[in-house]
């Protein structure tokens, strides 16, 4: 759990920082490229989230079945 808590910590300054560069990004371009950066950025972003919600639940089951499976180990001996 601990693991677990300091990855989570270093993913959201990770996120933070990633959030201030597209902030000068937008800054400096038109419009119309502005546009099309933040569609692009919106649909990374979708991914990302995705993805970690996909690597979460992955790791989640995992932990489940071991726990469900040292369980049964200890019922056994």
């Amino acid at each position: 759990m601990k693991t677990t808590m300091r990855g989570l910590i270093f993913v959201l300054l990770a996120v933070s920082g990633t959030v201030l560069l597209v902030g000068n990004a937008n800054a400096e371009i038109s419009m119309s490229e502005r546009e099309n950066v933040q569609m692009i950025v919106r649909v990374v972003e979708f991914v990302t989230f995705v993805t970690a919600m996909a690597i979460a639940w992955y790791v989640w089951r995992i932990s489940k079945r071991a726990i469900k499976n040292k369980k049964s180990k200890q019922i056994k001996s």
